[in-house]
């Protein structure tokens, strides 16, 4: 019985449904194909990062005490604060977060500006320290 209504049976489905008719290619077909470049994904890109600062995020660098605020952070790299605020109250998601920011496991990394980088260790500390929930 299905919940639909009606007693209908695997047999009557042949009523409903039909056959598919599958024609072979034409020769002209694969030729055409194959003369075709391939396309070059090389530069395509999910979606760009947004590269401002959220509500949230600026309410929460208005909440942090200025010595720890990170300044150069947010105005050279606000996406990063942003990805910050988003994990700030993550016990297991900032230790990571910070490692891959201030880590080289790629090995060659440039790295930040000293600025920059300054205030991800400052956030860092901050966040060990235990004052962490400010959200």
């Amino acid at each position: 019985m299905s919940i639909y209504g009606g007693q209908r049976g695997w047999s009557e489905l042949n009523e409903v449904m039909q056959p598919v008719v599958r024609h072979p290619p034409a020769e002209t077909a694969p030729r055409a194909e194959a003369a075709r470049p391939a396309a070059d994904w090389s530069m395509a890109r999910k979606a760009q990062p947004a590269n401002f600062l959220f509500p949230q995020s600026r309410k929460w660098l208005e909440a942090l005490p200025p010595e720890v605020a990170p300044s150069a952070l947010a105005t050279e790299y606000p996406r990063i604060v942003n990805i910050i605020v988003s994990q700030w109250s993550d016990p297991l998601g900032v230790p990571e977060l910070f490692e891959e920011l201030l880590g080289d496991r790629r090995g060659g990394r440039a790295g930040f500006p000293p600025a920059v980088r300054r205030d991800l260790l400052n956030l860092q500390e901050f966040w060990y320290s235990g004052h962490a929930p400010l959200k």
